[in-house]
């Protein structure tokens, strides 16, 4: 018997299959509740007039300034000669007075990485437990050295790391890391660019793990064509030069994380699913009791960030380094492994490749000490496969009872389908037989719901709640830089405070405040926790599975709390984003 479809819920194509398939509209029932409104709308409203106070008290300051300075004289011409006494108001200074954002006035507490942000050790930290610790991959002898397009040689390094430096050794024990932002290159033309006035790089950054245990940036190339007008910048650069690279680095982290790592491999990842649950499972289904929960708001969030963050004069267009044209590239090359407006040929989404056990093999990251984030994640991965596994084989048997679930085989077929979701990789090579006929191998399914869970829970919430922490002191992540490379590449950093003509202006900056304050409201004002949602089952013996679930969370919980209490007690931040009180049923904001 053939299973009914949910016609409330349709798909809507991209053209060219360049971007993921997503909902039509917001099927009535998926909108937020009349609270979560008032919680969004008051939480931006809060922190926008905390921020326009200080730039009003920085208002009169600069009037002040100018009067006293004699610099503010009326003038003959329409505008009375303000445009030209006001002409740098939205502009910095210098590096302290990004402090202004953050007195009592403004309600907004300052981050703790102001401290440390400028220091290597830092800029290392945050590649592992930072809003986008899925990255980092372990560098390869052929990544870089004479030929490559990144040419470090082991000279270069010594400059720095000492005369004993010796790559061979360094790559034997497992010292060398490697940030490459190659799916950046070329992603906005020089015109856009100068029409923008953002200049986002694509580059490589070379890490290398030193004796303390700590993973330090110890090689810059911004631009992946290695060249005299692009050098590789070390610490033994220019005290600002250096400085100024690692910004760039940054921002361009900043731009992959909010389009690739956050907005792609997961809000529009689970949308696809949401919308084959809906259309295809019965509510009376334990796979749709047991994916359900995780859907909570996600097709709402996601239709808000289409208009809010991809339209034209949206938050990408108007702030990000990429604006609307090169932010739509990008969303194309991380979904098709293809570019739109100029020749790319990358990776395309494999949904497998976003599993937490596969990206760790894919990246080879095994070794590093202190990756908090590997650490916590594998321990909800298993707590997650362990529930799903319990709560399936409750109701799947064998292979017969997967396969005579027309329901089940619908959700599967549509999942994949050109003309529904168009999900590649549903399944890792080993399995994906599975998917040319009926699925029949209960660890199919295990694997890609557990898969599902933790993508709309743990990942999420990996990349979204670390954001105010990290992007909310604009120079340690900023969304955009305003100085094309030339300028550092000819010398005119003169100072480190010069950093601040390549960063967000002002009002830029209050913008970039404002968002990553409202998209970190977690639980339990956007959804639930993982630790507090409710149990979604009706039949007992799932029940007390899920209850095991429960307990199997909380005794991870109080494991990650010891461990940041000792960090605590060491001196150290601690990483909290994955403690299952922390992490979001769903991807709800």
């Amino acid at each position: 018997m053939a299973s009914q479809v949910n016609t409330k819920y349709q798909w809507v194509i991209p053209e060219n299959e360049k971007a993921l398939p997503f909902v039509k509209g917001l099927p009535k029932g998926e909108g937020f509740t009349p609270f979560k409104i008032i919680v969004f709308l008051s939480t931006a409203i809060f922190a926008a007039l905390g921020l326009i106070t200080a730039q009003f008290f920085h208002f009169i300051g600069y009037t002040l300034k100018q009067i006293f300075t004699g610099n503010f004289k009326f003038q003959g011409t329409a505008d009375l000669g303000l445009a030209t006494v006001y002409a740098k108001l939205n502009h910095w200074n210098n590096l302290k007075e990004f402090n202004s954002f953050f007195k009592p006035w403004t309600f907004l507490k300052r981050p703790e990485v102001a401290k440390t942000w400028d220091t290597d050790a830092e800029f290392g930290r945050q590649r592992l437990v930072g809003m986008n610790p899925a990255f980092l991959k372990k560098c390869r002898p052929q990544d870089i050295g004479t030929g490559s397009k990144f040419p470090v040689t082991e000279e270069l390094l010594k400059a720095h790391l000492g005369s004993d430096f010796n790559l061979t050794t360094a790559f034997d024990e497992n010292r060398l890391y490697l940030l490459d932002y190659e799916i950046l290159q070329k992603i906005t033309l020089a015109d856009l660019e100068n029409q923008l006035g953002r200049y986002p790089q694509a580059p490589f950054c070379l890490l290398y793990l030193n004796k303390n245990e700590e993973l330090v940036p110890v090689a810059i190339q911004l631009d992946q064509n290695p060249s005299s007008e692009n050098p590789i910048y070390t610490p033994s650069s220019p005290a600002q030069e250096w400085l100024t690279a690692k910004s760039l680095v940054a921002s361009a982290d900043a731009a992959y994380q909010g389009i690739v790592s956050h907005l792609v491999f997961t809000h529009l990842v689970i949308e696809v699913f949401a919308i084959a649950t809906h259309r295809h499972l019965p509510k009376d289904r334990v796979l749709w009791q047991l994916l359900n929960p995780h859907y909570f708001n996600t097709l709402a969030i996601n239709n808000m960030a289409r208009s809010t963050f991809l339209g034209r004069g949206a938050f990408f267009d108007s702030t990000g380094a990429l604006g609307f044209t090169g932010s739509n590239e990008l969303l194309s090359r991380s979904y098709s492994g293809k570019g739109q407006i100029i020749d790319y040929d990358g990776d395309k989404l494999e949904f497998y490749k976003l599993s937490l056990p596969h990206s760790l093999e894919l990246r080879d990251v095994k070794d590093i000490p202190n990756y908090y984030y590997r650490d916590d994640a594998q321990l909800v991965w298993d707590a997650i496969q362990t529930y799903v596994t319990d709560v399936l084989k409750t109701k799947y048997k064998d292979a017969s009872s997967l396969a005579n679930d027309s329901a089940l085989q619908a959700w599967k077929d549509d999942l994949i389908s050109e003309k529904g979701g168009n999900m590649k990789g549903l399944l890792p090579p080993e399995m994906a037989g599975q998917l040319t006929g009926r699925l029949t191998d209960i660890n199919a399914l295990i694997f890609i719901a557990t898969n599902v869970i933790f993508t709309a829970t743990a990942q999420h919430s990996a990349v979204n709640f670390g954001q105010y922490d990290y992007a909310a002191w604009v120079p340690n992540m900023a969304f955009a830089m305003y100085k094309p490379l030339e300028e550092l590449v000819e010398h005119n950093v003169k100072d480190t405070d010069s950093l601040t003509e390549w960063l967000p202006d002002r009002i830029q900056t209050l913008k970039q405040i404002v968002l990553v304050k409202t998209l970190v409201i977690r639980p339990p004002w956007t959804s639930k926790s993982l630790k507090t949602f409710k149990n979604p089952f009706k039949e007992r013996e799932a029940r007390e599975v899920f209850k095991s679930f429960k307990s199997n969370l909380n005794e991870i919980e109080q494991k990650i709390k010891a461990r940041n209490a000792e960090l605590k007690k060491e001196g150290k931040r601690p990483y909290v984003y994955l403690q299952p009180s922390r992490i979001g049923q769903s991807i709800a904001i």
